[in-house]
């Protein structure tokens, strides 16, 4: 693939710039400290990126709408070329001529494409309408056969730079067919009103329950420029369309409370579904992360939007909230609902973000750079957020021009295979899924050769998504949970030189202790010595085991992973605390697959920490 010559940086040099004519420091997020990030070891699925090769021509967008129908994808909006400039001049940082005035239509299927101009003669639309289509960051979601967009940000044809006020109703089959076979005129599929409820850009806009919820961005006008300021607005707008095809309107408008930690666009919102008091499935919204805080920073805590547009948000003082890391940018996303366990996994793929992985570990960089790491926050039933960092996804292709490895995610979009089984919200439900299958595809973005300072394009690269549930040799009791039971068997079968491969947990071809401890690592995500199984090996798990009264008594056998057994042997006895030990994983915490993992102790600081921690646990006794 290659990457057009466009020098570019990262979002974060227009604030940098910005930074550098102000009193500013640095790490002015949100919030100060963040969440752990957890490895994808605990996930009951794994997901891969494999690249869709499509002869015919292919758009090169970021920013951009899209809807489906037919199996044909509709694109429109956006832009063509890479990431803007900084420049003090808009028209060399937005130049007009990159802003996408084409329809594209896409059968994914067949490999055939087809595009016509919004300009086109036979289009019958207006300069005003096409300019204000014509736009990048504009707010989109698709309602049955009917794609809406508002606002977004472009230039207006003998005037100025502007974001626009429009909401906008496209018939997607009846413009499809205008694209494909010419037939009718674009402008009888099209319909607009105009108000400042949607000037908005680097929003996002979902429908739930029948209300139309404009969630944050701002309002940018005039030339934008490395010193421009947009308004944001601060607050979630709702309304509800009012559409017969003909006429279009929008009633019961409320305008939401406004609050300094609404600031924000160039976000991931997502739906996502969860039981409420009578037991039934309710649809919210979650806004997570995105940019930028009054100091140039990255918000951090998650907000949730109901159906009524009400919003709610942790408290970002305390230590028990959600402080997002990774994937703080626009990107290609979406979301899945287990029924069963009643989590929403909300997975991000590639794009900006504040920490990215470097040899396996976790690297803070305040200037965000570009990545291609991907995760899964998971939203558990109890409305608690974590974030697993995804084993990398996207496939390694290489710049042709400068030989670099390219950079995917930001400001792409995931569109969903017609065949995936989804809640009316558009959530995917996960345990009606199939052992494997492609969920759908990742569309456009930007796509960079470097962190900072590269190369950078409008990518046209088209990603397949599949999924695939992970085998269930980890659960072997067969019970659907991978819990201590299974530990327990495996540490049996260690004990008795087992030699079947379904105890191979390291894939080592030998069946010892360090299967143990991978299936700790690896498979729970937790610590060697993590008796209660809450993701931290700690104090409370010496005084579990030692309240279960069986370290270095007389019966032989009796020891499980509650109660001490962390070699394999069933006995608790010292054993066991040389192997946590030497583990490294005492009071650190949850365990991560991407910060570093603590050295080993050496022999002797072992033997001190054991007796001291015998004293300590024993004297609570």
């Amino acid at each position: 693939m290659r990457v057009v010559s466009h020098w570019c940086c990262s979002i974060c040099f227009a604030v940098l710039l910005w930074a550098n004519s102000t009193a500013f420091t640095w790490a002015q997020h949100q919030t100060l400290q963040f969440s752990p990030v957890l490895n994808d070891g605990v996930l009951p699925y794994e997901l891969q990126l494999v690249p869709l090769d499509i002869e015919a021509e292919l758009p090169t967008l970021h920013s951009f709408a899209h809807a489906q129908w037919d199996g044909k994808w509709l694109l429109l909006s956006g832009r063509t070329n890479g990431l803007h400039d900084f420049t003090q001049n808009g028209f060399v940082n937005f130049p007009p001529a990159h802003q996408n005035r084409d329809v594209w239509v896409v059968d994914p299927n067949l490999g055939q494409t087809w595009r016509r101009s919004l300009q086109d003669v036979a289009a019958g639309l207006s300069v005003e309408q096409v300019d204000s289509i014509a736009v990048t960051n504009n707010q989109f979601y698709q309602s049955g056969a009917r794609l809406y967009l508002s606002g977004g940000y472009g230039f207006r044809t003998d005037d100025e730079f502007t974001t626009f006020d429009a909401l906008t109703a496209i018939d997607v089959p009846g413009l499809m067919d205008w694209v494909i076979n010419g037939n009718d005129v674009a402008a009888n599929h099209i319909r607009q009103v105009h108000d400042p409820l949607f000037t908005v850009t680097g929003g996002a806009m979902l429908e739930l329950d029948g209300r139309t919820q404009l969630v944050f961005g701002q309002d940018f006008q005039g030339d934008y420029t490395q010193f421009g300021n947009g308004v944001y607005t601060n607050q979630v707008r709702s309304f509800t369309i009012v559409d017969d095809g003909q006429a279009l309107s929008v009633t019961d408008v409320t305008w939401g409370e406004q609050r300094d930690e609404y600031r924000r666009r160039d976000l991931n919102v997502l739906p996502f579904v969860a039981t409420n008091d009578d037991g039934e499935l309710e649809s919210s919204l979650v806004a997570l992360s995105g940019v930028f805080t009054e100091a140039g920073g990255v918000w951090t805590v998650p907000v949730e939007i109901d159906a009524d547009g009400s919003t709610w948000m942790e408290d970002p003082d305390s230590p028990f909230s959600f402080r997002q890391p990774m994937n703080n940018y626009h990107s290609a996303k979406f979301s899945m609902f287990s029924e069963s366990t009643g989590e929403n996994h909300l997975v991000l793929w590639g794009g900006i973000g504040l920490f990215t992985t470097e040899d396996g570990q976790l690297v803070r960089d305040d200037l965000m750079p570009f990545g291609n790491d991907s995760s899964v926050i998971v939203r558990d039933a109890d409305g608690d957020y974590v974030q697993h960092v995804l084993p990398p996804s996207f496939p390694e292709m290489v710049d042709v021009n400068s030989g670099r490895i390219l950079r995917f995610g930001a400001n792409a979009e995931f569109l969903v295979s017609p065949a995936i089984p989804t809640l009316g919200n558009g959530v995917i439900r996960m345990d009606d899924l199939p052992a494997e299958i492609t969920l759908g595809h990742i569309v456009g973005g930007i796509v960079t050769d470097l962190p900072h300072q590269g190369n950078s394009a409008a990518s046209e690269q088209i990603f397949e998504v599949t999924f695939r549930r992970k085998s269930p040799w980890a659960d072997f009791n067969t019970d659907g949970l991978v819990n201590a039971l299974d530990i327990n068997l495996l540490s049996t079968a260690i004990d008795g030189n087992n030699p079947a491969d379904e105890w191979d947990i390291d894939r080592s071809g030998q069946v010892n202790a360090d299967d143990l401890a991978a299936f700790a690592n690896n498979v729970l995500g937790t610590w060697l010595g993590d008796a209660n199984l809450d993701g931290q090996f700690g104090t409370s798990d010496l005084v579990q085991v030692f309240q279960a009264g069986e370290y270095e008594d007389l019966l032989r056998d009796n020891s499980t992973w509650e109660t001490g057994d962390w070699n394999a042997d069933r006995e608790f006895n010292s054993a066991d605390f040389v192997a946590v030990f030497q583990a490294g994983g005492f009071e650190q915490g949850l365990r991560t697959s991407v910060e570093s993992v603590p050295e080993a102790l050496p022999p002797a600081l072992v033997w001190i920490c054991v007796g001291l921690i015998l004293y300590k646990c024993r004297s609570r006794e």
